[in-house]
């Protein structure tokens, strides 16, 4: 069985060094920061203070190939090199991803595909490859038996700039394990592009669909990398639209969730990917220059659940701030978009159209939130302003999360009355305490 590629895996594996021209023999231990390559060598003390000033440089890909196949380790630096007088040194390499091939000694600084998984995902889009169903008796008084079928659905473009697809997946064990059979399925996020398109131009429309996820849900949800394709390292070349992927690993591909605080089955989406419009969807993800920033810091807050509930205001408040910018922004490109904080605010319930009560309370109003919500930022950001009030910080960080959130919903085309009535039912997420 071919190892996966997975945190705490340990491959020893042979390499070529490159300047040495000798086939060596290294170990790659996969861990929650990438891949750590111990490399040793028969080097004394001498040798091994001329090869720390020799500019070595490190291998970049490094290509390894052991009983389980070949392996590419991309994104190096070296981490400083030990020696001793019984003749042996030993140098130490981290790699920051590991893809499972090599033997076309492509680089892959640049792909042509990538997949991931995002936790909720499923949920959201309400594409699952199972489907049960009871067999029942005559006149339906008995059950007589169940029907579980296993078929993959079509794939679900999303589009953007890398025709971004949905795609079923499942597994199945033929054999029990003690006495439960089991079909684990999954939900995978996929980028495809003609040309090579490098490696971060495809991860971050991942980021910006783990965004999407987060703000939905308006809790953390974990992303993690699949697979990924070249078409110049095929097995054969393709004759069809059929392509192998290969296994990848990155740990820091999107932001990791505490065990404690991930989604869970009880978990509601503010709204379904159905009861969007499909074609603000993909526009949405296109716009990855205007929107990225805004989300990216929103989602610290959600994440960093550890700080302060001052520091997690401070950054529900630059997201707003991010986010007003990019809508006047975006509203007229050839104007500098410009404005006082509380202005900035504005922008955003204007994109709305409506108050939301969860953001302004029963009988609150925008200027007056506006108002109070800047008093507050600039409490916990100005050491010469009275220090805002800790119950306080937390409540203003909630509702402006929940303002961005209602912000995605309209920029989805989600209707009003939906948005309204689902946060009535107590889908407001939140921050963790």
């Amino acid at each position: 069985m071919v190892t996966k590629l997975e945190n705490g895996i340990v491959r020893i594996a042979h390499t070529r060094s490159g300047a040495e021209g000798s086939d060596e023999v290294v170990v790659a231990e996969l861990d929650s920061k990438g891949v750590l390559v111990s490399w040793p060598r028969p080097l004394g003390l001498a040798d091994a203070f001329r090869t720390n000033d020799d500019g070595r440089q490190v291998p970049e890909p490094l290509i390894l190939r052991d009983c389980d196949g070949w392996l590419t380790l991309t994104k190096g630096y070296t981490m400083g090199k030990s020696s001793s007088s019984l003749g042996h040194s030993l140098e130490r390499l981290r790699y920051s991803r590991a893809i499972d091939t090599g033997a076309n000694r492509a680089d892959y600084a640049g792909v042509n595909g990538m997949t991931s998984e995002i936790d909720g995902l499923a949920n959201w889009a309400k594409m699952v490859p199972v489907t049960t169903q009871l067999m029942l008796g005559k006149e339906g008084k008995c059950l007589e038996g169940l029907s579980v079928v296993a078929k993959n659905l079509d794939s679900l473009p999303l589009g953007g700039p890398l025709d971004l697809r949905l795609e079923t997946s499942y597994r199945h064990n033929p054999l029990p394990k003690n006495g439960v059979y089991t079909i684990p399925t999954a939900l995978l996020v996929r980028t495809q592009s003609t040309e090579l398109e490098s490696w971060q131009t495809h991860q971050q429309t991942h980021r910006m669909m783990q965004d999407l996820m987060c703000l939905v849900y308006g809790k953390p949800c974990g992303s993690r990398l699949v697979s990924v394709m070249r078409e110049d390292d095929q097995v054969q070349p393709p004759t069809d639209e059929r392509r192998i992927w290969r296994e990848a690993y990155q740990p820091s591909f999107g932001r990791a969730t505490d065990p404690d605080c991930q989604l869970t089955d009880d978990d509601n989406p503010l709204f379904f990917l159905d009861e969007a419009n499909a074609d603000l969807v993909g526009e949405w993800l296109s716009e990855y220059s205007y929107w990225s920033r805004p989300t990216w810091i929103a989602m610290s807050a959600l994440f960093h659940h550890t700080v302060p509930v001052e520091s997690r205001l401070l950054q529900v408040a630059v997201a707003l701030e991010a986010l007003g910018f990019a809508i006047a922004r975006k509203a007229n490109p050839e104007k500098k978009a410009s404005g006082t904080y509380e202005k900035l605010l504005k922008n955003i319930f204007d994109f709305l159209g409506y108050e939301p009560t969860a953001v302004v309370g029963k009988d609150g109003s925008r200027d007056a939130w506006c108002k109070d919500f800047n008093r507050a930022y600039k409490g916990v950001k100005h050491a010469d302003n009275h220090l805002t009030d800790g119950v306080e910080a937390w409540a203003r960080a909630c509702e402006g999360l929940t303002l961005i959130r209602c912000w995605l919903a309209a920029a989805l085309g989600v209707p009003e009355k939906l948005v309204t009535q689902r946060l009535n039912e107590g889908r407001v997420g939140g921050l963790i305490p």
